[in-house]
């Protein structure tokens, strides 16, 4: 038992590190629907919006790099949200046995203790939040991180681009088509991604060597989506969400009292989540010096 814990440790202890290799907004539920449905006005009430925007895809990405962009250079009050989830399908196999339907017996015991491990190992990284004040450098908190601009998105770049007029607001969605490693420098263009020979050679992989070493990995990237909302009587972006679903294939070979598991293959999915909130106003309180009294 000793064994497997020490196993499933090191596998999972790299699985995590992975997080940081693919560091793309979520679909409205049915309550975010209805809660748009409150905005409705009514038609005799209607005010026309600051940039009547088409509804093709091309105008709708122009009109959104040019909202998103000025998240950067304008700086409002910025509150933001990481979120990193792996469901519990992770599943180990012998290399080149990735696509079988059934567990190889001698993984069975590391498959069924997984999901307990994995828990374990992201617990302090599912969730990271915080703010910044109204002008404060963002560069280091909005995508794409430590750059000047958010979006260099072109139209030959996405599935489709939407945009929904619900009272005074904007919603729109970018979406993306199913990619896979070697397109990666697409989503390089809203995401951030992070490069392989750096994993590969990074410190954190090292001190898994021991017991298991990272040959090379895969990812396979679906259902990539940005939804932002925007106030149409002012253009400013008042939410952006970056949803971005990887599916990673790790090569791994057992070192050490591993060395018998051989080579391995670590499959997971892995659900990365941006989502920031914008405030465009500042309310600086009236000094007394300032206010008058008429006698």
């Amino acid at each position: 038992m000793k064994r497997i814990l020490t196993v499933l440790t090191a596998l999972l202890i790299v699985s995590a590190m992975l997080v940081s290799f693919v560091a793309c907004g979520s679909e409205k539920d049915d309550a975010t629907a209805e809660t748009e449905s409150q905005f409705v006005t009514d038609a005799a009430e209607y005010t026309e919006s600051a940039t009547p925007v088409a509804h093709s895809s091309e105008a709708v990405l122009d009109y959104f790099n040019g909202l998103v962009n000025g998240v950067k250079t304008q700086k409002p009050a910025l509150s933001y949200r990481f979120e990193i989830n792996v469901p519990d399908d992770i599943k180990v196999t012998k290399k080149g046995a990735e696509d079988a339907e059934e567990v190889d017996e001698s993984l069975a015991a590391i498959n069924d203790a997984a999901k307990g491990i994995k828990d374990l190992m992201l617990e302090n990284i599912k969730e990271k939040s915080g703010d910044v004040p109204f002008g404060g450098d963002n560069t280091e908190f909005i995508l794409v991180k430590g750059e000047s601009w958010a979006s260099k998105l072109t139209i030959d770049d996405i599935d489709y681009a939407t945009i929904k007029e619900v009272g005074e607001y904007y919603y729109i969605t970018i979406a993306f088509a199913d990619a896979n490693e070697e397109d990666a420098d697409i989503l390089a263009k809203a995401f951030d991604l992070r490069d392989k020979e750096d994993v590969l050679a990074s410190d954190e992989l090292a001190k898994t060597a021991t017991y298991l070493k990272l040959n090379d990995y895969s990812v396979a990237y679906s259902g990539c989506q940005i939804t932002a909302r925007v106030n149409r009587y002012t253009d400013e972006v008042e939410n952006i969400n970056y949803r971005k679903v990887a599916v990673v294939t790790a090569d791994m070979t057992g070192a050490g009292t591993l060395e018998s598991y051989g080579d391995v293959s670590v499959i997971f999915t892995l659900e990365d989540i941006a989502d920031y909130n914008m405030t465009w106003t500042t309310e600086l309180p009236t000094s007394p010096l300032e206010t008058t009294t008429e006698a």
